[in-house]
């Protein structure tokens, strides 16, 4: 069974006399384990997608299932609920919060889901290790360079064992070196942990690592190819 499915999706944004058209009837699926990187032009709607799919909007038109679930039949309390225990989320501002050590911002989501101390340790332990800041996880964010930043936040984003990891310009913020240790990391957790990855990009070298490409313009997908077997 699809892990998402986007079927006639349409979103349209109040903007004084003339509405915004982001999303125009997009349809698509997302297989368990796929790497699916979108990619398009500033503007085409890559990031209003990825918001739908993580339950953070609702469509103005079409529907979205994810693992089965209907996101515009649940109320507000089961989409915060679903985004908690079902979805991970990695910005290209990496969202830390200062005040919190890399380890109390990689626990965040085992804490607000009231998982046991001992696993989430456990969890953040082993994570910090995979991503390589396992040295790093006394320090605070201001301590560290913005691609351990971006390595504690994918780490976070995979500490609650999430059905979807939701990627939005993951390199947006680095530079080209750290940018392709991250993609590389990315690829690595796809290849080896089974992570389903849906990654917004407009850079080629980002969509390359994905095994599957949705090309998107003018709120429209284009193009749908897979770039490489599983």
């Amino acid at each position: 069974m699809a892990l998402v499915v986007a079927d006639g999706l349409s979103k349209r944004y109040a903007a004084g006399e003339a509405p915004v058209e982001a999303l125009r009837s997009v349809s698509f699926t997302v297989a368990p384990g796929d790497f699916v990187a979108l990619m398009g032009p500033s503007g085409c709607g890559k990031s209003t997608l990825l918001h739908l799919c993580g339950a953070m909007d609702r469509p103005t038109a079409g529907r979205i299932l994810l693992d089965g679930h209907d996101l515009a039949t649940l109320d507000d309390a089961a989409r915060t609920r679903l985004r908690r225990d079902r979805i991970g989320f990695v910005f290209q501002a990496f969202n830390l919060l200062s005040t919190l050590t890399l380890a109390d911002n990689i626990a965040l989501p085992c804490l607000l889901a009231r998982r046991p101390a001992r696993e989430t340790d456990a969890r953040v332990r082993a994570l910090a290790t995979r991503v390589g800041i396992a040295h790093r996880l006394s320090h605070y964010p201001s301590q560290v360079s913005g691609g351990e930043m971006q390595r504690a936040a994918i780490a976070r984003a995979l500490v609650h064992e999430p059905s979807l990891l939701i990627a939005d310009e993951p390199t947006g913020n680095l530079d080209s070196a750290s940018g392709a240790t991250i993609v590389s990391l990315l690829s690595d957790l796809n290849r080896d942990l089974g992570v389903t990855i849906l990654l917004a990009t407009h850079a080629t070298d980002v969509a390359a690592a994905a095994g599957r490409l949705l090309r998107m313009r003018d709120g429209q997908l284009i193009d749908d190819t897979v770039t490489r077997s599983a």
